[in-house]
C-alpha cells in the first residue's frame, strides 16, 4: 500500500498520540500559562501546542517523502531550531534581540542551503518582474520570515485565532500547489491543515476533550509562522504554483495586524516590543466579544 495513502490518517493519530502523551509531562514539569492580569483564562494550560503540530508535520513530511528532497530537509532542520528559540522563549523569557538574532540566523541558513527564497517580486509596476539577485533576495526572505514569524506570535492571543488563521492560508496554498500540479507541496499543505485540525481541536475544548486544553506557546507560533513563510515562498518562487501577490494576500490579515499593531503603539507612546493592550486580540476582548487569554 502506497504510504501516501495512508498520510490523512496518519498525520492527525500522530499529532493526538502526542497531545495525549505529553499534556500531562508538560503539566508535572510546569511548563503550563499561568493566568494574571493581561490572561485571563482559569487554570494553568501546557503550553505543548507547537509540538503537538510539530510532530504532525514530522509524519506528513514522511508520508509524502518530502525530507529527502527538494530542500525540504533544510526545512526540518530549521524548524527544530526555531521551535527550541520559542520554547525557550516560553520558560525564560528572551531578550527579543536574542531571539530576533537567532531567528534570523537560523531562516538565512536555512534558505540559503535549500534555494528556496525569494528572487521575484513579480510585475508589481506592470511591466516585467522585479528581481531580487543573491543576497538581496536572500536578505529580503530573512526579513519577511522575522516579519511572519512574530506576526502569528502577535495573533495568537484568543483561542483557535493563530490556528485558525493559519488553516486558512495552509488550505489555501494546498489548492493553489495542487492545482498548479505541485502535488508534494499541496499534499504537505493538506496534510499539515489536519496536524493543526488536531491541536485547534485541544485547544478549542471539543465535548470528547473537556479538560486537556493546551496553548501553541511561542514555540508553537514560531513554528507556525516559518511553515507559512516556508510554503509561500516555495510555491511562489520554486513551484511558481501562484505569482508572488498571492502569497501576500495568503498572510496579509497577521501581517497587517502587526503593521496596525506598532502604528497604535507608536501614536501611544509605548515601546514596540512592550506589551501593551493594543493587538487586534486585546481589542476584541476590550469590546467584550471574546476573553482574552494571552
Amino acid at each position: 500500500m502506497d504510504v501516501e495513502v495512508l498520510g490523512p490518517f496518519l498525520v492527525p493519530l500522530s499529532s493526538a498520540l502526542a497531545a495525549f502523551g505529553f499534556l500531562p509531562l508538560a503539566r508535572r514539569a510546569g511548563f503550563v500559562d499561568h493566568p494574571n492580569a493581561r490572561k485571563q483564562h482559569g487554570m494553568p494550560v501546557p503550553l505543548i501546542g507547537g509540538v503537538v503540530v510539530f510532530v504532525g508535520l514530522i509524519m506528513a513530511g514522511l508520508t509524502t517523502g518530502l525530507w529527502r528532497g527538494e530542500g525540504w530537509g533544510w526545512f526540518l532542520a530549521a524548524a527544530v531550531v526555531l521551535t527550541a528559540i520559542g520554547t525557550l522563549d516560553d520558560i525564560f523569557d528572551l531578550s527579543a534581540r536574542w531571539r530576533f538574532l537567532w531567528q534570523g540566523i537560523t531562516v538565512a541558513l536555512a534558505c540559503a542551503a535549500s534555494g528556496v527564497y525569494i528572487e521575484t517580486l513579480g510585475a508589481l509596476f506592470g511591466g516585467g518582474a522585479v528581481m531580487l539577485a543573491g543576497l538581496t533576495g536572500l536578505g529580503f526572505t530573512v526579513l519577511c520570515a522575522l516579519a511572519c514569524i512574530n506576526a502569528y506570535n502577535m495573533i495568537d492571543g484568543i483561542d483557535g485565532q493563530a490556528g485558525g488563521v493559519t488553516l486558512l492560508t495552509l488550505a489555501g496554498v494546498a489548492i493553489l500547489s495542487a492545482a498548479a500540479g505541485h502535488n508534494g507541496t499541496g499534499l504537505f499543505a493538506a496534510l499539515a491543515c489536519l496536524a493543526l485540525l488536531t491541536y485547534l481541536m485541544f485547544n478549542l475544548e471539543i465535548p470528547l476533550l473537556r479538560g486537556w486544553k493546551m496553548f501553541l506557546g511561542d514555540g508553537g507560533s514560531t513554528l507556525l509562522g516559518f511553515l507559512v513563510l516556508w510554503l509561500v515562498v516555495a510555491g511562489s518562487q520554486r513551484d511558481g504554483s501562484f505569482p508572488p501577490i498571492v502569497a501576500v494576500w495568503l498572510v496579509g490579515v497577521p501581517i497587517l495586524d502587526m503593521l496596525a499593531v506598532f502604528a497604535r503603539r507608536l501614536l501611544a507612546g509605548a515601546r514596540r516590543s512592550a506589551p501593551t493592550a493594543l493587538t487586534s486580540t486585546t481589542c476584541c476582548s476590550t469590546a467584550g466579544s471574546i476573553p482574552d487569554r494571552r
